[in-house]
């Protein structure tokens, strides 16, 4: 008995560990437009070319930038995309979509933004 207790133990840590250490990873799909930010600078509506057709909104807060010197960012930003909300940024963005789970919402999200020069 004390044998089939040890056994059972040890595959729930290994499952458990192996559960744990998995890593889900996604490429993500990369699109470039113009982006007019909010006026916090944390969410953009996402155009195909540089006039005032309606484009598709993005929250951009806390992803990774890099700016027009491709230094790379992350924490507060994009910065590069600034607050004016009548300038637009030419960018590039990589996107995931997030399937919806019990404590989040799905949806497409920017993991990555690059403005360009």
């Amino acid at each position: 008995m004390k044998r089939l207790m040890a056994v059972g133990v040890l595959v729930a840590v290994v499952v458990g560990s192996w559960a744990v250490g998995t890593r889900h990873g996604a490429t993500p799909d990369v699109v470039e437009g113009w982006a007019m930010p909010n006026a916090m600078g944390t969410a953009i509506s996402l155009h195909d070319s540089d006039d005032t057709r309606e484009g598709n909104g993005y929250e951009i807060a806390g992803a990774p930038w890099a700016g027009r010197d491709d230094v790379w960012h992350t924490g507060d930003g994009p910065t590069c995309v600034g607050t004016d909300t009548a300038v637009k940024t030419r960018v590039r963005l990589g996107i995931v979509d997030v399937a919806a789970g019990r404590e989040s919402f799905g949806g497409p999200r920017v993991v990555w933004l690059r403005c360009l020069g």
